[in-house]
């Protein structure tokens, strides 16, 4: 039976505009950096994948443990914490109740046996600014990590790259994987290792990968991004696509 997961974000729409002399125009492009987890998914055959876009999440992700429950994973990747707590009732007319209670859900999810995996990014974890704002949240307490707190900036540039300090090279997230490959990860997001999670990868002492069962739930925290930029050249290593399928077969307690 394949491993059913949902998974947030990873879109953006970008606003240009342009200006030569007194003359200025503006345009929007769309950007779907989603595609490359989901063509992994498809070739690995096990897993099938939901994809919600961060323009729907507050209208369609799931805000109840039931409607969680039809997943073994849930992943959020570059989605701030608004997207989650927020419902359609917050734009005129206002619904009052505005909807359920999405953190919450997402952790009784857990508690119960659910997955959750954070994909780092300018958006996750405290994010560019302190703008994704997980930090003193539900979901946060849910996290192998702990987020910077609120307004900090917890992204690290790393312009130079940095590989991977693999510290538990026989956990199955990582094992079989050439470690000795050469490649450059550009970024991530900078937050502290809770005291009963297990590290399984590091740079400069910061968490990289980290894991922790959380009530009969998996959490996995993997602090740099699965796309571009802060991927680097990763996505060319002959086991990435690997990583990636590990990641989730063992959030949802598959290895």
């Amino acid at each position: 039976m394949a491993i059913k997961v949902l998974y947030c974000g990873d879109t953006q729409v970008d606003m240009m505009t342009h200006a030569k002399g007194i003359d200025t125009w503006t345009f929007a492009y769309y950007s779907d950096d989603a595609e490359y987890l989901i063509e992994t998914a498809k070739e690995a055959g096990d897993i099938e994948i939901r994809h919600i876009p961060n323009e729907k999440v507050i209208a369609e992700c799931p805000s109840t443990v039931e409607e969680l429950s039809q997943y073994d994973v849930m992943i959020l990747s570059d989605c701030g914490y608004n997207n989650m707590v927020m419902q359609p009732g917050n734009v005129q007319p206002y619904r009052i109740p505005m909807g359920p209670n999405r953190p919450k859900a997402i952790y009784e999810y857990v508690q119960q046996g659910g997955g959750l995996i954070m994909v780092g990014g300018w958006l996750s974890f405290s994010g560019l600014q302190g703008k994704a704002m997980y930090s003193g949240t539900l979901i946060d307490e849910l996290l192998p990590v702990k987020c910077m707190p609120r307004g900090a900036d917890d992204r690290i540039e790393v312009t130079d790259g940095y590989m991977f300090k693999i510290e538990d090279p026989e956990h199955p997230v990582v094992k079989g994987i050439d470690w000795t490959r050469k490649y450059h990860l550009l970024g991530y997001n900078k937050a502290e290792l809770r005291e009963d999670a297990h590290l399984i990868a590091s740079y400069d002492g910061d968490p990289q990968i980290a894991v922790r069962q959380v009530g009969k739930g998996r959490t996995l925290a993997y602090m740099t991004d699965i796309t571009p930029h802060w991927s680097g050249d990763i996505q060319q290593h002959p086991d990435y696509k690997k990583l990636l399928c590990n990641l989730i077969r063992w959030t949802a307690g598959k290895i």
